[in-house]
């Protein structure tokens, strides 16, 4: 007898072209009825149509992305790497910290880089900082540096910096991206420990703004990028 959902003389790449067309012609409720009867092809459609349409320039329906990650949950947890990837940024945008948080804590490498990008954006400066201490988690290492150097956190900063060894100092030093005027107390920290970007923007910023003296100091301290930009500054 001939399995309803896979048939006999349908192979996978035919499956796939099924379950594409019926995404592409809208053809929901079809594919929800392959999906439920164990399609992979058209649980992996399903989950992107809705997806797709839960989103117009921001998330606009939650309940269709609620249904999505119901639907993509299965093919994550038997560990599809594309699957756990779609399941980590939607748990993320439905703010679903406790189930992120336990993907993470099972290892899942999407999950803790979509955690880490949460908490960042709830400012939960305290729960980085655990994670990053407590089980050396790098991407929230790197969303706790980022968050202290945007709001100019510099204090906080050097701390971190100080506590850090060689590898994981060049982690927050990589989380800087891009040095600005909005954190100058921040860029100064960055560019004490070395941090190039920060080092050409400070002296930069600083001869710009007429700052001479403290372009002097860190010139004499041997920074090199101070010296070019004051030797700018002398010269006009």
């Amino acid at each position: 007898m001939a399995d309803p959902v896979h048939g006999d003389n349908t192979d996978d790449a035919a499956r796939w072209w099924r379950a594409y067309q019926l995404a592409d012609s809208d053809q929901v409720d079809e594919l929800r009825r392959l999906a439920a009867a164990g399609d992979d092809h058209a649980r992996r459609q399903l989950a992107s149509w809705l997806s797709d349409r839960a989103y117009f320039g921001r998330l606009a329906d939650q309940a269709r992305l609620e249904e999505a990650i119901e639907v993509i949950r299965p093919l994550a947890d038997a560990g599809d790497d594309v699957a756990e990837l779609w399941l980590a940024r939607w748990l993320a945008d439905c703010d679903r910290l406790d189930e992120l948080r336990e993907r993470a804590g099972t290892g899942g490498y999407y999950a803790s880089r979509e955690l880490a990008r949460l908490l960042a954006g709830h400012d939960s400066l305290e729960a980085l900082r655990e994670r990053a201490s407590g089980g050396g988690d790098q991407d929230a290492l790197r969303a706790l540096a980022r968050r202290l150097i945007e709001r100019d956190m510099h204090e906080e900063l050097r701390e971190l910096l100080e506590a850090a060894d060689a590898d994981t100092r060049s982690l927050i030093l990589d989380a800087e991206g891009g040095a600005s005027s909005a954190w100058m107390n921040a860029v100064r920290v960055l560019a004490d420990f070395g941090h190039k970007t920060s080092l050409v923007h400070l002296a930069r910023t600083l001869a710009r703004q007429g700052r001479l003296e403290e372009l002097r100091d860190r010139a004499a301290h041997g920074d090199e990028y101070a010296r070019h930009w004051l030797d700018e500054a002398l010269s006009r």
